[in-house]
């Protein structure tokens, strides 16, 4: 599993299991960035790329109980379970861009054809760009470039029809629904 994939995968379940733990945004997101950047450095010292999850799970436990100590408080025997909160729901979560799932999907339905399918098996189903380009009979280059094409018109139609409040890094804080957006966006983000 490449770097990049890692992140996708994993970053908002750390996030917030990171954020259940200490309640500070800021300081989350700083000790998800350090877990990722230890991650990076020490990647090669995982044998079982199958145990990622664990061990990126004991990772995150060391980061957190290091930033209490860094504070100077003695929470950090805080009570930390030892299995990895893989279902940690929408509830527990602070997650305020629920429902922007239901928006991707939509826009995604409104893209043309030659994007749709190629959008659909990149970034939902998450098949490599290079197997993609077999299965489609693309060069890789072609492929790649529709690939970025498509994402640049979900973007516009994100843009044009959500109101998006990001951070400093650029990860979204909240989003909501413009108003006076034409219905083809209302019926793709309700």
């Amino acid at each position: 599993m490449e770097l990049a994939e890692v992140y996708t995968k994993f970053r908002k379940s750390l996030f917030n299991y990171i954020y259940s733990k200490i309640n500070n945004r800021e300081d989350a997101e700083d000790i998800l960035q350090n877990v990722f950047v230890k991650m990076q450095i020490n990647i090669d010292t995982l044998y079982d790329k199958e145990k990622i999850q664990n061990w990126l799970y004991r990772i995150t436990r060391n980061a957190i109980i290091d930033y209490y100590r860094s504070k100077g408080n003695k929470k950090s025997n805080l009570e930390l379970t030892e299995k990895f909160p893989a279902d940690l729901d929408e509830e527990q979560s602070s997650d305020n861009t629920k429902g922007m799932d239901k928006c991707v999907k939509g826009f995604i339905n409104q893209l043309p054809e030659e994007y749709k399918s190629i959008i659909i098996d990149s970034e939902l189903k998450g098949i490599p760009q290079k197997e993609l380009s077999k299965k489609y009979d693309l060069e890789y280059v072609t492929l790649r470039s529709r690939v970025q094409r498509g994402r640049e018109r979900i973007h516009k139609m994100f843009t044009k029809c959500c109101a998006i409040e990001t951070d400093k890094r650029g990860n979204i804080l909240e989003a909501s629904l413009k108003t006076g957006c034409d219905t083809s966006c209302d019926s793709s983000c309700n």
